[in-house]
């Protein structure tokens, strides 16, 4: 029995050592590469150790792990990423290694890839030829060894020849094909291919074409996968990182904010996160970045190719200069500005509480908004009371960090999301400063954009019975930056609604709206005025007279409920209008907004009157103005009594002037009348001479012409009188004009 056993060991040593002898040899075989390039430690992919989501939809990708002697790292991408992983891809060997070539598949179509090999292959067989039959004709010349039943040679491809072969009996006929191939001392052998086992291509030109043409129709089968290969040289253990960016879905954040009874905010911060790769996460360094860094992308992986004219070989020789244009494109971007919302919650506690002791269970009570809600009786652990709690069982794990205009959120525990999975983290617990307060802001009537989506029944009561909206002040007392998203508000042991944040920094506060409050009404009214003239003046012969238009909103707040209000009222900021200093004044000022602060105690009414000026400016010509317009002068106090005096000189100047042109062009007129009865005169004079009897008629013509004459003499010396008055009027006008001032 013990030499049974020891034979067995002998013979598993020597299996073991022949199988190690085997795995040496098959190590040691060399494998072709650019400049020689032998990688004794291929590797498939570096492992995803690193991860950073941009807000801007963008990934930075940190791949890491240990490589032994020369090596090849082959990594798969989509053809949509290669394009950012060109141009953002980083490669380092952390031991002394020797990057090599980054090299990947061209991007250009199967069809130009296999125009140069000199042949080429159908996918598919047929009766008439087809696979290896018709590979082998392509390849006349080409030098191979053959291998089959009947024996071996080695020669170059002469043809393949086609025979038909008589079928037994009653059996059509079938079609065989043959290799013919010539051997260096000038035999020809043909080979059935029926009976070849094998066609070894001994030219090295000949392998490459039919590698090109395997790889070329391999790509049109994947024609959404890229492989980039990295290599490495060195000797012994040594660690590669290879970093690169490529395109991902943004990071989402919700949150959830718990309501104790005095409107203090607990905060609770979830990040979304998903893998629409095809490798999974396993165990990565995860890290959220909010901000808005630039990106764009450019088409790296296409062969570009300048374009060069074809000249002719000119005479002389004239060279031109040329202008390219760039290629335009569009880019986006994006920015974060003031968040504005509305939001009113019941106050601080004001009203029928009382004491120490817990208050008395109810059946119903009032939420925040007004709004009636049944209690269930559950005696268990409220859900609001577990969020705030320590022992939630929510560890965020995570720590925040400014990267210039950055904030990142680094995860400190490793996160696995498997492959085209997504995931929800916690990134923030604490506790915040906040006030429940009511917001109240009105569409105005000439940007009703913000309400496009509304029916007619919802704005209807909107504009009848306006409410504010009940939601918080919310002020962040962290050294953390709370990136924007949705957020849902448990008011003590209740859902109370659903808000929209935008981006929160440091030490600023925000308002957030989270449902409708129904115990606080405001109606509006509206009233336009315009004011006296602030200043009237003469420039260049223009009369200008300055006064502000008046835009007035009363505000009319009615607290219908038996706790305290904080209100705030949002008025719109509009270009050109200055608030006036005779009424209410803004408790804080935005981009878009006035906010004015009121507060309502029990059952209070209060109004608040924001009153807007609009510089307005009538200008009239000097050279132009009417009785009419000095009349509208004196009803509107813009001018006095001296003024109003040397407006009506320039005024009936303006209007001698008027009448003297209106007597020139009549005298005008009568003169062509003249002209035209002379020319009449002569043409019938002209007529009649040939007639004895028309004597009488000539002279009656002859007399008529001669009073017209003289009516024309006259017409013309009282023209010369008006227009030597006319020069004089406008002269004295114009002097009239420039040396006109109002003091």
């Amino acid at each position: 029995m013990k030499k049974k056993v020891f034979l067995l060991l002998v013979v598993f040593v020597c299996f073991v050592s022949a199988e190690s002898q085997t795995g040496r040899r098959r190590n040691l075989i060399p494998r072709p590469a650019a400049k020689s390039f032998v990688a004794n430690n291929p590797l498939s992919e570096l492992p995803i150790r690193r991860v950073i989501l941009y807000s801007n939809g963008v990934a930075y990708i940190e791949r890491r792990g240990f490589v032994n002697g020369n090596a090849e790292i082959n990594l798969s991408f989509k053809q949509s990423q290669v394009d950012d992983v060109l141009k953002s891809m980083v490669v380092l060997d952390l031991n002394q290694g020797k990057i090599g070539a980054v090299s990947y598949n061209s991007s250009s179509p199967a069809s130009a890839r296999t125009a140069e090999i000199p042949f080429a292959v159908d996918a598919e067989s047929g009766d008439e030829g087809g696979g290896i039959s018709e590979v082998l004709a392509q390849m006349q010349g080409a030098k191979v060894f053959v291998s089959s039943t009947k024996g071996t040679a080695a020669g170059s491809i002469l043809t393949v020849e086609k025979r038909m072969i008589a079928g037994e009996k009653d059996k059509p006929q079938t079609t065989t094909h043959f290799l013919v191939i010539a051997s260096d001392t000038g035999e020809i052998s043909s080979f059935d291919l029926a009976d070849v086992r094998s066609v070894k291509l001994l030219d090295e030109g000949t392998k490459r074409d039919l590698n090109e043409f395997a790889s070329a129709t391999a790509s049109t089968r994947r024609r959404d996968a890229k492989t980039i290969t990295v290599t490495s040289e060195g000797a012994g253990q040594r660690e590669m990182v290879v970093s690169y960016t490529i395109a991902a879905p943004i990071w989402k954040t919700t949150y959830r904010v718990v309501l104790d009874a005095e409107g203090k905010p607990f905060f609770q911060g979830w990040a979304i996160v998903d893998n629409v790769s095809d490798e999974s996460w396993e165990n990565v360094q995860l890290s959220l970045v909010s901000g808005s860094p630039v990106s764009f992308i450019q088409n790296l992986q296409k062969p570009l190719y300048r374009y060069r004219p074809i000249i002719p070989i000119p005479e002389d020789l004239n060279l031109r200069p040329q202008i390219y244009d760039p290629e335009v494109g569009e880019g986006s971007g994006s920015g974060s500005g003031n968040g504005s919302g509305g939001g009113s919650g019941d106050g601080n506690g004001n009203g029928d509480g009382a004491g120490g002791g817990p208050p008395p269970p109810k059946t119903l009570f009032e939420g925040a908004n007004n709004n009636f809600i049944v209690s269930s009786g559950f005696a268990g652990t409220a859900v609001s009371d577990a969020i705030v709690n320590e022992k939630s069982g929510v560890q965020t794990a995570a720590t925040g960090e400014e990267i210039g205009d950055l904030f990142e959120y680094k995860i400190e525990q490793p996160v696995s999301v498997e492959r085209n999975r997504s995931a929800l983290i916690p990134i923030i617990q604490t506790k915040m400063e906040g006030e429940r307060v009511s917001i109240f802001r009105e569409t105005p009537p000439f940007d009703d954009a913000e309400n496009d989506d509304e029916d007619e029944e919802t704005k209807s009561v909107r504009t009848a019975n306006p409410r504010p909206m009940s939601g918080l002040l919310l002020k962040n007392i962290t050294a953390m930056t709370f990136e924007g998203g949705s957020m849902t508000v448990l008011d003590r042991d209740a859902y109370a609604g659903e808000a929209l944040m935008e981006r929160l920094r440091p030490k600023e506060q925000r308002l957030i709206s989270f449902a409708l409050d129904l115990g606080t009404l405001v109606r509006v009214e509206q009233k336009e005025d315009r004011e006296p003239a602030r200043l009237v003046k003469v420039v260049n012969g223009v009369f200008q007279a300055h006064y502000f238009k008046s835009d007035k909103k009363i505000y009319r707040l009615t607290n219908q409920t038996e706790r305290t209000r904080t209100v705030y009222i949002e008025h719109p900021v509009r270009e050109g209008w200055i608030l006036s200093e005779l009424y209410a004044k803004p408790d804080y000022t935005t981009a878009r907004f006035y906010r004015f602060r009121i507060e309502l105690k029990p059952f209070e009414s209060k109004e608040i009157t924001v009153a807007e000026n609009l510089g307005m400016m009538d200008k009239y010509n000097l050279t132009d103005l009417s009785p009419k317009d000095l009349d509208v002068f004196v009803a509107s106090k813009f001018i006095d009594e001296p003024t109003r005096s040397r407006l009506a000189k320039l005024i009936d100047l303006r209007m001698k002037i008027n009448e003297i042109n209106a007597k020139l062009e009549s005298s005008e007129a009568e003169s062509e009348a003249i002209s035209k009865d002379q020319e009449r005169f002569r043409e019938n004079i002209e007529a009649l001479a040939k007639t004895p009897e028309a004597k009488q008629l000539i002279e009656r013509y002859i007399a008529k012409a001669n009073e017209q004459e003289s009516r024309l003499e006259q017409i013309t010396k009282s023209r010369q009188t008006m227009v030597e008055e006319k020069d004089r009027l406008e002269r004295e006008l114009a002097i009239e004009i420039k040396n006109f001032e109002i003091k």
